[in-house]
């Protein structure tokens, strides 16, 4: 057991974040009194004082009431968040208590005291404020304490995605996701909301609920004259639609666009097992730009372990018939940390892909999710395995770099192995508009589908979302309720 006393403050979403760090497995208690009990096993006390004109953090780690290590931070080191108390002080406990639980774990993290979901967002932030590069780099090395390399990632990455970041014209635009939550077999490691081995007309009647809340959300998008920039079909597995089935969704569409004008129509096939060269036929017709074939490895036991139905010459096949039908701008999703891989596996997964050459690579790295059988089945394997996914990495973003790709998008996750990050890397002038839009979160995104979330933009700093229900009856059901927090939030 491990017992946190807090003084001064009540940041235990803070001290959860910070556990999350380090150790998925630990039970804790919060006791709000500044003296350890005796015999408490490891104990760590936090304070949080305000001295004049100043505010100090302190943390103490105790085993059995001896103390093992201690840390003191004062406001006056911290840079980005003088100007917001509340952040301040949470920045100055975090720091305290991060920098005593690393010693006695024996671990570094790369990304220091983060826990977002978008550590590029600093970058944005502090350009916006007028902080020079520089003064960005020691706020990452000195405040947040990120490692030099994950500070040159996060350069690389704005970089690139910096192309896609005008506020005028982002604000005007926006881009439609359609969600399919239908798959062939459920992979152990997914929590997405997904049906499998549901019947066509089980599908079709999912579809025709689908097909109305597209043409609403398109007619609203059109009364507040916004700009459809790209489209994202994604699940689940959308290819186990057919032909048919694939061509209801963009004839509703086609109604209203000209689909050869839109800027990017992604398609995720992920599955080999779910494409045949009539589905590639199809989309090709319908303008689809880019499609994801996502063998997650390249290593046949590891496939079969995590529930996939399908052979790495299967991927192998399927990437080469989508290429000779035309497409030439395709993802290949690789997972990192799957159960029983090493750098090894990952360095044979990374060539093999390479040498297929697809236009982007994304790399997550595994993430223990609430809804995934992984998780429900394999509890001992929460504790993070830094060093391991930290050499996984490495294997990529060499292997990617000497090859041409550049890291143009990126996003942390909680309950993420290593407490890394997933990154996609692109071949010159083929990053997905899509993925970068939606994790820096600079054009409004509406969803359309069971189980997906909207984002709204109420003004250039604020969004809203609205989030769909996953259940198909209730979808169904409630379609009327979504599409009138849609309106409402678009102040139609």
């Amino acid at each position: 057991m491990f017992s946190f006393y807090f003084v001064g403050h009540n940041y235990e979403y803070e001290l959860r974040n910070e556990l999350r760090v380090f150790d998925l497995n630990i039970e804790y208690e919060i006791k709000h009194e500044s003296k350890l009990k005796s015999n408490t096993g490891i104990g760590l006390l936090s304070i949080l004082e305000n001295n004049d004109d100043e505010y100090i953090g302190y943390a103490k780690l105790y085993y059995h009431n001896e103390l093992l290590f201690e840390s003191k931070f004062s406001s006056k080191e911290i840079v980005l968040e003088k100007e917001n108390e509340k952040k301040l002080k949470k920045t100055l406990v975090v720091k305290s208590m991060h920098q005593v639980m690393k010693k006695y774990y024996n671990i570094k993290p790369d990304y220091g005291i983060l826990t977002g979901v978008r550590p590029v967002k600093i970058l944005f932030v502090a350009k916006e404020s007028g902080k020079s590069d520089e003064e960005i780099n020691y706020i990452l090395e000195n405040t947040y304490e990120v490692s030099l390399d994950k500070i040159k990632l996060l350069w690389e990455v704005l970089k690139i995605e910096e192309k896609h970041i005008n506020k005028n014209s982002n604000i005007k635009n926006y881009n439609l996701y359609i969600g399919i939550p239908f798959c062939p077999s459920k992979c152990s490691y997914c929590s997405f909301t997904s049906y499998v081995k549901c019947q066509d007309f089980q599908i079709d009647k999912y579809l025709d609920t689908l097909l109305y809340e597209i043409e609403k959300t398109i007619e609203f998008s059109l009364k507040k004259n916004l700009n459809l920039n790209s489209i994202y079909i994604g699940g689940g597995t959308p290819s186990v639609l057919n032909e048919k089935q694939i061509n209801r969704i963009f004839d509703t569409i086609k109604k209203y666009y000209d689909l050869s004008r839109i800027n990017e129509i992604t398609f995720e096939a992920g599955r080999p097992d779910t494409i045949t060269k009539e589905k590639l036929i199809c989309l090709k017709s319908n303008y689809v730009s880019r499609i994801s074939i996502n063998p997650q490895t390249m290593k046949y036991d590891t496939l079969k372990a995590i529930g996939r139905e399908h052979s790495v010459d299967d991927v192998r096949e399927k990437y080469n018939l989508a290429k000779s039908i035309g497409f030439n701008s395709i993802n290949m999703d690789i997972i990192l940390g799957l159960p029983g891989e090493d750098e090894k596996d990952t360095e044979y997964t990374i060539n093999e892909i390479i040498k297929l050459h697809p236009a982007n690579i994304t790399v997550h790295s595994l993430s223990y999710k609430k809804g995934s059988a992984l998780k429900q089945n394999n509890l001992q394997q929460f504790s993070k395995e830094y060093r391991l996914l930290k050499s996984m990495h490495d294997v990529v973003d060499e292997k990617c770099a000497n090859f041409g790709y550049k890291p143009y998008y990126l996003y942390r996750q909680k309950n993420i192995k290593g407490n890394l990050e997933n990154i996609g890397y692109t071949i010159n002038d083929k990053e997905s508009i899509y993925n970068i839009v939606i994790i820096e979160e600079i054009e409004t995104i509406l969803a359309c589908g069971a189980g997906v979330s909207s984002k709204i933009f109420i003004d250039s700093n604020r969004h809203e979302p609205v989030y769909n229900f996953k259940g198909l009856k209730e979808y169904s059901f409630r379609i009327d309720e979504i599409l009138e927090k849609k309106k409402d939030l678009l102040r139609i």
